[in-house]
């Protein structure tokens, strides 16, 4: 399961805000993208009743179903990437008072 807490960003990740908002992977992180994406897609699959996602064979699976999938992942994503952005721009804010 996701967790639900926002943890904020630290100073061990100068400019992250900024290299995310560009689409850009600081090269630090860049190793750990594509096995967390995986854990990430596992976990939405799970979700909607497919425990063994990681290990099927997707051609098998109808594309609405693989759609289903990355559509969640999606959304989730998005959801994350508004969270954070208002979490730092309320910060912005309240610097400025």
């Amino acid at each position: 399961m996701v967790s639900q807490e926002l943890i904020p960003i630290g100073k061990e990740f100068p400019g992250l805000i900024k290299n995310i908002s560009r689409g850009l992977v600081p090269r630090e992180l860049k190793p750990y993208v594509k096995p967390a994406m995986e854990e990430f897609r596992n976990e939405i699959a799970a979700e909607l009743g497919l425990p063994e996602y990681a290990v099927m064979d997707k051609g098998d699976l109808p594309s609405r179903l693989n759609g289903k999938v990355g559509g969640n992942m999606v959304g989730k994503m998005v959801a994350f990437t508004e969270t954070v952005l208002a979490y730092y721009y309320k910060e912005k804010q309240l610097l400025k008072e």
